[in-house]
């Protein structure tokens, strides 16, 4: 019986080193999340904030361009002079020019905003399967650990049972045993009366 309770002593510790692994897992986990999150803070701020700056500066770029543009057309326009028809065919053709250029920088503002999208979306995506595997991880840990429980358990109830079945037929042979001492007692003991 001190055997079983040993036993179960030391199993018992042992589930509960595997019990602090797991917590240690845990711990580092949400240590890791939390680096994660201030790095995230940290470092996907001013990655956003990068994007962010450059969108503005390509277009502040264009804005510039095109304000370029409208004042040589304005130039032009003076410098020539030229009325009537001619002088409204000229406006019109820098005019179009001027939108072309206007519809040209938000197309590159549209495809750098979608390639902007694009990185962080795929960030985000490496992120999400990161703290999957991680979760995983610690599941699994969990998982042979309750196993583990579950087995030495298993096997230390199925030792005291044996032991248990083991005591009650040697009880059982003693107590047969002691009968028979009692009835022979009686018999030696009943012509004696």
């Amino acid at each position: 019986m001190d055997m079983h309770l040993t036993e179960g002593r030391v199993s018992v510790q042992r589930n509960l080193e595997r019990v602090s692994r797991i917590t240690q897992l845990k711990e580092e986990i949400k240590l890791q999340e939390t680096n994660r999150d201030s790095g995230q803070s940290a470092a996907s701020t001013p990655d956003h904030e990068k994007l962010l700056e450059h969108r503005k500066r390509l277009k502040e770029t264009h804005e510039r361009l095109i304000e370029n543009e409208l004042m040589k057309m304005e130039r032009e326009l003076q410098e020539e002079q030229v009325g009537g028809v001619d002088g409204e065919m000229s406006y019109l053709r820098r005019e179009r020019q001027i939108l072309v250029l206007q519809i040209e920088a938000l197309r590159r503002e549209n495809q750098q905003a979608y390639s902007d999208l694009e990185t962080q979306n795929r960030q985000h995506q490496q992120e999400i399967n990161s703290l999957r595997e991680e979760s995983l991880q610690v599941f699994r840990a969990f998982r042979e650990v309750l196993e583990e429980q579950r087995q030495a358990s298993e096997k230390r109830y199925r030792n005291l049972l044996l032991d248990a079945i083991q005591d009650a037929v040697h009880l059982s042979s003693q107590n047969l045993q002691l009968q028979e001492e009692v009835q022979q007692l009686r018999k030696t003991l009943s012509p004696a009366l």
